[in-house]
C-alpha cells in the first residue's frame, strides 16, 4: 500500500503542476492522481504528444501516474439519465479518457460526475438498467483500465449514493474492468458499515481518503480512517491510497500540501 496525492490540492496551471510533482518529488511521494481539467479546460482537445510529456516529466522523479478523476467536470452537458443521445456522449467521452490512461500507463479512472447522474424523475429500476447498459458499453470497450465507480452521497446526488448499491448492481452483471471506489469521506458523509465493504473487497482496485469536504483526513474522523486503514491491511490491498483534498486559497500551496502528506502518513499505513 502506498500515498498518492490528487493535484486538486495545489494551484491550477500547467507550470504549478511541475511545482507540486517537484514537491511530491522532495516529500517521496510516489504516486500522482491527475484532474486533468486544472490544467487543460477540454483534455480530450490536447494532442498525444502533450500526454507523453506529461508522463515522462512524472517518471522522471521516480512518479507513475495512478489515476484520472474529476473526468466530466468542464462537460455538465454529459448527462447519463436524460437522452439517449447525450447518454451516448458520455459513453463516448469516457472511453477516450480511458484510452489517455492507456497512454499514460495509467490503471484506474475514477466516474465520479455528480452533474452526469441527475434522475431526471425516472424510478430506480428504470435507473439501474440505464446504468448496468451503461457500465456494459464501457466494460466491452476498455482494456488494460479499471473503470471505478464513485459513491457519491445524497448531499451530490440522488443515484448511486453507498458502496453497498454499487455491490448490488455489479452483481447484476458480469464485468470485467468495473469496480467500485473505495472512498473514505462517503463512508463517513453516510456512516455506512466499515466491515461490510471489506467483505466485498474483490470490488476494490482503488482508495480516495479525505474528511467530508474533501480536507485533510484526521479529527474528529481519524478513528473511521484507522478502521479503513485496518481494513485495507487485513485484505492486503496493494494499490495505492490517494489523498483526494482541495485547495485551500488562505494556505500556501506547499504548506497544506505538507499538512496532507503528513496526516495521511500517519493515518494510511501498511502494518
Amino acid at each position: 500500500m502506498e500515498i498518492a496525492v490528487s493535484n486538486i490540492v495545489w494551484s491550477k496551471g500547467l507550470n504549478q503542476f511541475f511545482k507540486f510533482l517537484n514537491h511530491l518529488e522532495l516529500r517521496g511521494i510516489k504516486g500522482v492522481e491527475l484532474a486533468l481539467n486544472c490544467f487543460w479546460d477540454e483534455p480530450l482537445a490536447i494532442k498525444n504528444h502533450n500526454y507523453i510529456k506529461l508522463k515522462n516529466e512524472i517518471e522522471r522523479r521516480g512518479m507513475r501516474i495512478v489515476s484520472l478523476h474529476s473526468l466530466t467536470f468542464n462537460r455538465p452537458d454529459l448527462e447519463l439519465f436524460n437522452t439517449l443521445n447525450q447518454r451516448s456522449k458520455l459513453i463516448e467521452y469516457l472511453k477516450k479518457f480511458c484510452d489517455i490512461a492507456n497512454l499514460l500507463d495509467c490503471k484506474n479512472i475514477v466516474f465520479g460526475s455528480p452533474k452526469a447522474r441527475k434522475t431526471f424523475n425516472k424510478n430506480k429500476d428504470e435507473l439501474d438498467d440505464i446504468f448496468l447498459d451503461f457500465l456494459q458499453k464501457i466494460d466491452s470497450a476498455i482494456t488494460n483500465v479499471y473503470f471505478n465507480i464513485e459513491p457519491l452521497s445524497k448531499k451530490f446526488c440522488n443515484y448511486l449514493n453507498n458502496f453497498q448499491e454499487g455491490i448490488d448492481l455489479l452483481k447484476l452483471g458480469n464485468f470485467k474492468n468495473i469496480f467500485i471506489q473505495l472512498d473514505a469521506r462517503t463512508i463517513i458523509e453516510n456512516n455506512e458499515d466499515i466491515f461490510n465493504i471489506f467483505e466485498n473487497s474483490s470490488h476494490i482496485k482503488h482508495c480516495h481518503v479525505s474528511n467530508p469536504k474533501l480536507l485533510i483526513p484526521g479529527e474528529p474522523y481519524s478513528q473511521i480512517h484507522s478502521l479503513i486503514n485496518e481494513g485495507l491491511n487485513k485484505i492486503k490491498y496493494k494499490g495505492f491510497v490517494t489523498a483526494e483534498i482541495t485547495r485551500q486559497k488562505k494556505i500556501k500551496d506547499c504548506n497544506y500540501l505538507d499538512q496532507t502528506i503528513r496526516s495521511i502518513n500517519k493515518l494510511y499505513k501498511d502494518c
